[in-house]
């Protein structure tokens, strides 16, 4: 899926580095992706017998499949992906996605992930086990909110590149083995329910219409009933599209555009508060002083020092 595009970025302005290809460990390639362009989409294809683990860094990866199930991936989380998933297009968006990922070919990367597993069990186990426990759960999952996740994203921060990739690798094989493990104990983790690509569209049409109308009061209930999808529906599918909750979205999202309003224009904060849907500037300032960790007119004050301070 990412795999088919490294080089193109490589030689752009999106970064992309492969950073651990070890001859003993034949048929696994590990890489490093800095996506800088905005909500870009690409089609989206694998080969016969590949599996790639992507693990998301900062931003979000959004993947449709040929069946209009869309799966939504953020910080700290791990998608893993086979060729039975029937990827059509892939995209990112928020600013900039960074991930680190890796590539396996099956019939070259089995013998050395045998030999890992063995070391921890005394038998070993096959990536085969692995394909086919991914593609029971239509050949994509997400690993999160798991200890797993936590971990590996503190400790890739604080290695250097050389020693990132072969973490990684470490990290994988280690997860490879409690999949396994989990399935055998038949508690494996999987993703439940999906919005198909008509419902989807219908979503991002609700996601449109609160950015156009984001200074309003706006509440699930009225947008449901305004789009005719049931109020349970629209926010499961919101936050599997976008990753968060629909008030959480719509809140940050409000403060992100009173942020860029107060360095960018003289309103006064009870302006500003009133431009982006608040009534008042003790809830405003609350809220403000929640998300960025200062006042209103303390971001505006140190945005102003740093201007001149760069002049």
């Amino acid at each position: 899926m990412l795999a088919e595009y490294s080089d193109a970025w490589a030689s752009s302005q999106m970064y992309s580095e492969e950073i651990y290809r070890c001859s003993p460990t034949i048929g696994v390639i590990v890489r490093e992706y800095c996506l800088a362009q905005y909500e870009a989409s690409y089609p989206a294809g694998m080969q016969p017998a590949h599996l790639e683990g992507i693990f998301c860094q900062s931003g979000q990866l959004q993947v449709t499949t040929a069946q209009g199930t869309v799966t939504t991936v953020e910080a700290g989380e791990l998608l893993l992906v086979t060729d039975a998933a029937a990827v059509r297009n892939f995209s990112f968006d928020r600013g900039c996605f960074r991930c680190i990922a890796a590539f396996f070919d099956h019939s070259a990367a089995g013998e050395s992930f045998a030999r890992a597993c063995a070391l921890l069990s005394g038998s070993p186990l096959h990536l085969e086990q692995v394909q086919a426990l991914l593609n029971a759960h239509d050949g994509c999952t997400v690993i999160r909110n798991t200890t797993w996740g936590a971990s590996c994203l503190a400790s890739l921060c604080q290695l250097s590149k050389e020693q990132r990739g072969a973490y990684f690798l470490l990290k994988l094989w280690e997860l490879f083995y409690l999949l396994c493990s989990w399935q055998a104990a038949g508690t494996v983790p999987h993703e439940t329910g999906y919005c198909d690509h008509y419902q989807a569209d219908v979503v991002r049409s609700v996601h449109d219409y609160m950015l156009a109308h984001f200074d309003q009061h706006l509440t699930v209930q009225e947008l449901a009933r305004r789009f005719q999808l049931s109020p349970t529906f629209l926010k499961n599918c919101f936050r599997r599209l976008y990753g968060t909750p629909i008030h959480a979205y719509l809140k940050h999202y409000r403060l992100q555009t009173a942020a860029r309003l107060l360095c960018t224009t003289s309103e006064s904060v009870l302006a500003v508060a009133s431009s982006v849907g608040y009534t008042g500037t003790s809830q405003f300032g609350t809220a403000f002083k929640e998300y960025y960790h200062m006042t209103p007119a303390q971001y505006r004050r140190l945005y102003h020092q740093k201007n001149v301070q760069n002049r």
